[in-house]
């Protein structure tokens, strides 16, 4: 399971960072009809390099803050994924 904090309407799609175990993302959807929802999922399918099929929004489908199921084999590499794509400096 992934946890996300999401800030809808921003200038583009990107993933900020991690904050608590939560990962910020920016999507420039509006929170409007599932619009943010899929672009949340289709970038985070891209950065995992999974298709969207494979993330599944859990709750906080009318929340900034959301939950996502991955498959297995991906939430074991999502710790490795974090310190490589987030380097803390």
């Amino acid at each position: 399971m992934l946890e996300v904090k999401v800030i809808p309407k921003s200038k583009e799609n990107a993933l900020v960072g991690f904050e608590n175990n939560v990962l910020k993302i920016r999507i420039t959807e509006p929170p409007e009809k599932g619009k943010a929802n899929d672009a949340v999922i289709a970038l985070l399918a891209k950065e995992l390099s999974l298709p969207k099929r494979d993330v599944t929004l859990i709750s906080g489908s009318t929340s900034r803050k959301k939950k996502f199921l991955l498959p297995k084999i991906v939430e074991r590499t999502v710790s490795q994924w974090k310190q490589e794509r987030f380097k803390q400096d």
